[in-house]
């Protein structure tokens, strides 16, 4: 059963500034996927419970974050001043606070008990929820010690990296209007001849869960940033780590990576390359 938003109106679709499964990287260097949403709204916005359940306050990370705990699921709502009190009960749609400043957006998240976070705008979460447009694939590398490699020659093992990202349905107030979010799901493969010689593989898949936060490493690929306005970030997604170009005869592949959203709307990207592994 769908839920609705947070943010009256209910039944209308409000701007996303960033998806779940987004880069969140800290000043210190700690890394971490963005466990949640944040839904734009301005400063002093109220902010309604999406289920019932009981509230807790002064959850993991301050007393602006609260959570709504029903059968079977805890929904959380951080940055929002609480206008609720730590055990009462509420109804769907009761209001909880208002938008704390500065923060420009109330971060909705959703769990089940000792399970990971879901992505609420997985279908048959939040709703109404309609995107159309596909994430894109922006370009595709491969790569040694940090280093783009010529893959009109490509030899030895390399790490197969691709740059990506999707856009909100729903542009978000400045200055996010511009940023990127993540795709929902990254996947490739290689071709040679019309023939997979390595059969689609997953490099991240954020439709339901997101991994924990010790394999983001696994997920994303060095140089990747988050955004900040008012600079983009950039999502460097790694397809293959140490791709040994010696199992396979020289010749001549195409590289294949698609990228979708929760709604199954998807583009492919492609990549020319060259194995030559023999001295010609």
């Amino acid at each position: 059963m769908s839920y609705g938003w947070p943010l009256r109106p209910f039944t209308r679709q409000h701007p996303v500034r960033a998806f779940f499964g987004d880069p969140r990287i800290g000043a210190g260097g700690g890394t971490s996927f963005h466990f949640g949403i944040d839904i734009s709204a301005a400063d002093g916005t109220a902010v309604y419970s999406v289920a019932p359940g009981t509230v807790h306050l002064n959850v993991a990370g301050g007393p602006q974050n609260i959570a709504v705990t029903s059968p079977g699921v805890t929904h959380g709502y951080w940055h929002v001043q609480p206008a609720v009190r730590h055990g009462h009960y509420v109804d769907r749609h009761a209001l909880l606070g208002h938008v704390a400043a500065p923060w420009g957006h109330v971060h909705l998240a959703e769990r089940r008990p000792a399970g990971p976070y879901l992505n609420p705008l997985r279908a048959g979460a939040v709703a109404p929820f309609a995107k159309q447009h596909p994430p894109t694939v922006d370009r595709i590398v491969a790569e040694r010690n940090g280093h783009t490699l010529n893959t009109d020659a490509l030899t030895g093992i390399v790490a197969l990296i691709a740059e990506a990202h999707d856009v909100t349905p729903v542009a978000p107030p400045v200055p996010y209007t511009h940023m990127p979010v993540t795709p929902a799901l990254v996947r490739w493969r290689l071709v040679a001849h019309a023939t997979e010689v390595v059969p689609w593989r997953t490099t991240a898949d954020f439709r339901t869960t997101i991994p924990a936060n010790s394999l983001y490493h696994t997920v994303y690929a060095r140089a990747t940033t988050q955004n900040h306005p008012p600079t983009p970030g950039r999502y460097r997604f790694l397809l293959a780590h140490a791709f040994d170009t010696r199992a396979h005869r020289d010749g001549s592949y195409r590289l294949d990576v698609e990228v979708a959203d929760t709604r199954g709307n998807a583009s492919r990207g492609h990549l020319a390359l060259t194995i030559t592994n023999v001295p010609v």
